[in-house]
């Protein structure tokens, strides 16, 4: 397997164990007798342990390559996922998350940037390819319920693992692509711009299934593939880079996207049932294209794109990840106060990407 097909096939499993928490979070509440307002807990501390690897996964990749980086990130992960399954009580669970949280934290950003110098003339396709692999295998996160209710939720989600050692052994493997060890202070701009949109994006795909369980009625494998729908969306990850390379104003995926997503979660609440994954969609759309041209606008005015992106990642998980866990504590007030508090936030982030975007000239 060439190294840009196994870059992107690790990310497929790496986003798998992010989200294939999201439809097995109500039995797991059920069996630990845990309050639903701490369902936020489990995204918040996962995204902690990754925020803490970003930059040292940076200059770890400048120094030893960014594949073997990469790699040591999803032995870590893989590792995680199996010790999740043997949680006695829910705090071991949030440890053994924030565990998995420091191997993708080690993955995301080197990962990236390896595709970025095996694709330097197309670096907006390339990282929307990376992010089409994500979604893929967010998708199939969705749909773990199903899985959990043959399997049990445990054996759920130990399954992953031994690929995700598997790759990272791989990777481990290859040849060392490095870059400078330089840190991207541009890439904070950006950071700053995207992070309200990235948290909602963040708090609505891990909490969605649970929203939909608890005010919709509907069984735990319903709502996680109903929550899919905004996966299927970054199937198109690849086309909208493209179109970012090709596009001379490019501003207009930065400022258009999280406008769309601004009315979209507003719409959320009040629609019908069958417009639901419609919804979830465009979300998800909107929010691919947008971080996808963030990516590759950072990425091209780095001499290290890892750095880049881990600047990015790490801003946004800093100051979104609270979201998740005011979306599990809006749910006890009012099924459709978290809704209208991920609609302003999109906003916020249209209005900073457009400030953003002219001070840096990003067309």
């Amino acid at each position: 397997m060439n190294l840009f097909a196994l870059v992107l096939l690790s990310r497929a499993v790496y986003s798998l164990m992010w989200f294939f928490t999201a439809p097995v979070l109500p039995a797991v509440l059920r069996d630990f007798e845990v309050d639903p307002a701490q369902a936020g807990l489990l995204p918040a501390v996962f995204i902690i342990g990754a925020a803490v690897t970003q930059i040292p996964a940076s200059y770890l990749g400048a120094l030893y390559g960014h594949d073997k980086v990469a790699g040591l990130g999803m032995v870590i992960f893989g590792a995680s996922s199996i010790l999740l399954s043997l949680s006695p009580g829910w705090i071991w669970l949030l440890l053994f998350r924030a565990l998995g949280g420091v191997g993708a934290g080690l993955f995301f950003s080197t990962a990236g940037a390896v595709l970025v110098a095996l694709r330097p003339n197309a670096v907006g396709s390339a990282l929307g390819w990376y992010n089409a692999s994500f979604n893929i295998g967010a998708f199939a996160g969705y749909y773990w319920g199903f899985a959990a209710a043959v399997l049990g939720w445990r054996a759920a989600l130990a399954a992953p693992g031994a690929l995700s050692i598997a790759l990272g052994t791989l990777l481990l493997r290859g040849r060392g692509l490095r870059s400078p060890a330089s840190i991207s202070r541009g890439a904070v701009a950006y950071g700053l711009a995207s992070f309200p949109f990235w948290g909602a994006v963040y708090a609505a795909n891990n909490l969605t299934a649970t929203w939909l369980h608890l005010f919709r009625n509907l069984s735990e494998g319903v709502a996680g593939a109903i929550s899919s729908a905004a996966m299927v969306s970054g199937f198109f990850g690849g086309l909208l880079g493209r179109l970012y390379d090709r596009l001379r104003r490019r501003h207009v995926l930065l400022l258009g996207a999280p406008l769309v997503s601004t009315l979209v979660y507003l719409a959320i609440p009040g629609a019908p049932l069958w417009a639901t994954p419609l919804l979830v969609f465009l979300y998800g759309m909107s929010f691919n294209a947008y971080i996808t041209s963030v990516y590759a606008a950072a990425s091209r005015r780095a001499e290290n794109p890892a750095s880049a992106l881990a600047i990015i990642n790490i801003v946004n998980m800093a100051l979104g990840l609270h979201f998740s866990y005011a979306f599990s504590w809006l749910m006890t007030q009012s099924p459709e106060y978290p809704w209208h508090m991920l609609s302003l936030l999109t906003f916020i982030s249209a209005l900073s990407t457009y400030i953003v975007a002219n001070r840096l000239k990003i067309y």
